[in-house]
């Protein structure tokens, strides 16, 4: 099959399943407006269960049928001021030990409270009305304070991208010594153009003689971003690059390699421009501060290009699918959820195609950049000579 016709019956697979839904909604929503904001949300937001798919379990009194989740429920691990140290291996666990989650929100449960309260339940005694939808249920203890140290569904991703990395390169290293001054084949024929491009193309380019000694980093940097959003694609995995977290974690790391890398050059720039009127620099320390400034607009471009480019695709692709929900008027208008799914299946087949491409050049700008940043760091004035 051509990764046309597969992209094409993934899209149409992912229409269908919304006019099902659409069509046979759960007993709970029935009948209601389809909220596309909140479900879009809920798809993009980091969440401690890592939602699978649903499958059909009966019908309710009205004769509709009722579908069950099934998801991979994360432990629960944080510091409360009440109870210390406290580990729950589900939402049930935790609700036995006094607590309960709101919009995936923390809290502690006061004494002889409700503890029944999960996400999704809407009770009349919670107080949103002031505070939107992070604000503490009546029901929450605020006297205690809660440091959630869990692992979400985007760390664990992480992690396995981490595990895989290291396992594949791992292999290929040993190929590499196994086969020693034999042609690259399998996956080392694969990556092996990737990397050589990484290091001649960027790292050599912008970093020169010093490339080496950055070049794990950058292709470390290159190989997760790209693994990341390529999952991020794919049924039943989360968008990591759409977390501003991640994102700012990843920049974080660039502007520490920056700073330790600078050179003398590059302080005196900041703090003692050259060819810029003294009263600019001490009298008025407007330059200084323009520079200062400058250090943090770096990353912070990149954390919020990354983060803005992945997001955006996915926010239209789960629109684009919701007009479906929208048009069928939530189950009650199977001819409006149809009529407008061809329109939903082309425009969404546009934008992941584009998505898939922007999953590839991100990675690359990234790289780029800090390579550019780093690079103009280390700059000295010999270097002009």
């Amino acid at each position: 099959m051509s990764i046309k016709k597969a992209l094409l019956c993934f899209v149409v697979f992912l229409a269908i399943n919304g006019v099902r839904a659409a069509d046979e909604p759960s007993a709970d929503h029935h009948g209601e407006e389809f909220d596309a904001k909140t479900t879009i949300l809920h798809h993009i937001l980091d969440t401690h269960d890592w939602h699978i798919t649903d499958i059909p379990a009966g019908k309710d009194e009205h004769g509709h049928t009722k579908y069950k989740p099934i998801a991979l429920h994360l432990p629960w691990m944080f510091y409360s001021s009440r109870d210390g140290f406290v580990f729950a291996a589900n939402t049930h666990a935790l609700e036995e030990k006094g607590y309960a989650v709101s919009h995936e929100k923390l809290y502690a449960v006061k004494a002889g409270g409700d503890h029944s309260h999960n996400e999704g339940e809407d009770h009349g005694e919670e107080a949103h009305a002031e505070g939107g939808d992070h604000a503490h249920p009546a029901n929450a203890d605020t006297s205690v304070s809660i440091i959630d140290l869990s692992i979400t569904k985007t760390v664990l991703q992480m992690l396995l991208i981490g595990l895989l990395l290291v396992w594949l390169f791992t292999s290929i290293a040993k190929a590499y010594v196994k086969r020693e001054g034999q042609a690259p084949k399998g996956a080392q024929s694969f990556f092996e153009p990737i990397i050589v491009f990484v290091r001649e193309d960027i790292a050599k380019n912008y970093l020169g003689d010093k490339a080496d000694k950055f070049l794990p980093y950058l292709l470390t940097l290159f190989f997760f971003i790209w693994f990341a959003n390529l999952l991020g694609l794919t049924p039943f995995n989360s968008n990591i690059a759409g977390n501003i977290s991640v994102t700012a974690a990843l920049a974080l790391l660039t502007f520490i390699l920056i700073q330790f890398n600078g050179t003398k050059e590059y302080w005196q720039h900041i703090f003692n421009t050259p060819g810029v009127p003294w009263w600019l620099k001490f009298g008025i320390p407007l330059m200084p501060i323009v520079e200062l400034i400058g250090l943090f607009t770096k990353p912070f471009a990149l954390a919020v290009r990354l983060f803005a480019n992945i997001t955006a695709g996915h926010f239209m692709v789960l629109g684009l699918i919701c007009l479906i929900f929208i048009m069928g008027k939530n189950g009650t208008d199977f001819a409006g959820g149809m009529g407008i799914m061809p329109i939903s299946v082309l425009f969404t087949t546009v934008i992941f195609a584009l998505e898939m491409i922007v999953a590839i050049i991100q990675p690359y700008i990234f790289t780029l950049l800090t390579a550019v940043f780093i690079g103009m760091a280390m700059e000295s004035h010999d270097d002009h000579h």
